[in-house]
């Protein structure tokens, strides 16, 4: 039986190797407790970085911070070989939380209601597991902390104009998800994400009172025909075959019981995986806008933005990544999703090199019903730390070697 020495005594390469992974869980339990309870807003994730930087300063490495409140760090592995970018988002979101954790947010208002904290956690758990086994491992690694993965245009546009992938070979990213429990992990070999597109449409007329409407347009109605005649572009306009999503998310028109509005707004969003069904949808609520205010004869303006773009994975890379998932948790374990209609900025680094994005399980069916991303009482299994941070050890090991 192999023996090293651990704290001055010798034990079983195999107790040391329990040993070490209790270290690095307990470490990156505490980290992503710590940054839950001190969440910050994209762009000003300022003491989250601090944090950040003064761990990976402990692990004896020398990160740097770029655009404001991100941070950068190298790590070089005993033999040169590729370098492997891992990226961690790390801004919350504007909620109350409701989880019931001990270690709830201290900061009103604020919350990591989407796992932004168990993803910066892993990664600096990938960290201090590279920083001690470096002189067995290849290549470079590359550990990025993003913000502002939550607010388009977002963080990642920014950290690459800051030349975040220069000399990068392969970049890998994961997202925590309650629609896995925890031990499992979702692949896509496709898309991952959508097109995350928003806009805004508005209608004005002249108003007046409610007894007589022939004497004004009432943009009220005039909205609702909107919204109706929209709900044909995807049922009647797209390929049957190509995904795609058009959702009304907020219609604010009037005041007064009595009164006929003068102004009508509304705000939505549209998903599709492929471009050219994007600028299709897009033209026709153009177009859609352009005719209803003819026909009813009123004004109006219409704005569209473009967000974040679709999330294409490299398939070799999604292999890897699998092959590295199927080692930490089973072959059985491995799920392959539909992608998701939500957006996701990893997009941009995928649109520059070779990459993925996996899904990490992390709900507790004990915890009974599921409380999603973005939810006041959503939670994270902390025994998905462990699993997170494993996958992303194996991928890289492979990926540093792979040509």
């Amino acid at each position: 039986m192999a023996l090293v020495v651990s704290k001055g005594k010798f034990v079983s390469e195999a107790d040391s190797n329990k040993m070490n992974r209790a270290s690095i869980n307990d470490y990156m339990v505490r980290v992503r407790r710590h940054i839950h309870q001190f969440p910050e807003l994209s762009f000003k994730e300022f003491e989250t970085a601090s944090f950040i930087e003064s761990e990976l300063r402990a692990l004896g490495l020398s990160p740097r911070k770029v655009a404001e409140t991100g941070v950068v760090a190298d790590l070089e592995m005993a033999r040169s070989g590729k370098t492997v970018a891992v990226r961690a988002d790390i801004d919350a979101l504007p909620v109350d939380e409701e989880s019931g954790e001990p270690f709830a947010s201290r900061n009103t208002g604020v919350m990591h209601a989407c796992g932004h904290d168990a993803h910066a956690a892993m990664v600096l758990g990938l960290a201090k597991e590279l920083a001690e086994r470096k002189s067995e491992l290849t290549g470079r690694v590359r550990l990025i902390f993003q913000p502002a993965e939550e607010s388009p245009p977002g963080g990642a546009l920014k950290l690459i104009e800051a030349g975040v992938l220069e000399g990068v070979d392969y970049i890998i990213g994961q997202h925590v998800t309650t629609d896995l429990t925890v031990g499992h992990v979702g692949i896509n070999y496709g898309y991952g994400a959508a097109i995350a597109d928003h806009f805004t449409v508005s209608f004005t007329g002249p108003g007046g009172h409610g007894a007589r409407p022939y004497q004004t347009k009432d943009v009220l109605v005039v909205a609702s025909a909107y919204v109706m005649l929209c709900q044909t572009i995807i049922s009647r306009m797209i390929e049957a075959s190509e995904p795609a999503v058009l959702t009304f998310g907020t219609f604010e028109s009037g005041f007064r019981y009595n009164v006929i509005a003068s102004k009508s707004e509304l705000t939505g969003t549209v998903r599709a995986y492929n471009p050219a069904v994007r600028d299709l949808i897009r033209d026709r609520l153009r177009k859609t806008h352009e005719l209803v205010c003819k026909i009813y004869e009123c004004e109006g303006n219409f704005e569209y933005f473009e967000g974040y773009p679709s999330l294409l994975n490299d398939r070799t890379i999604s292999e890897v990544v699998k092959e590295a998932s199927e080692a930490v948790v089973g072959k059985e374990h491995v799920e392959f999703p539909p992608p998701t209609m939500g957006g996701e900025d990893f997009a941009y680094y995928l649109q520059r090199v070779k990459g993925t994005f996996f899904r990490l399980g992390v709900w507790n069916i004990a915890w009974g019903k599921i409380a999603g991303q973005h939810s006041p009482k959503h939670r994270v299994d902390e025994r998905s730390l462990d699993i997170g941070e494993r996958i992303l050890f194996e991928s890289f090991r492979r990926l540093s070697v792979l040509e």
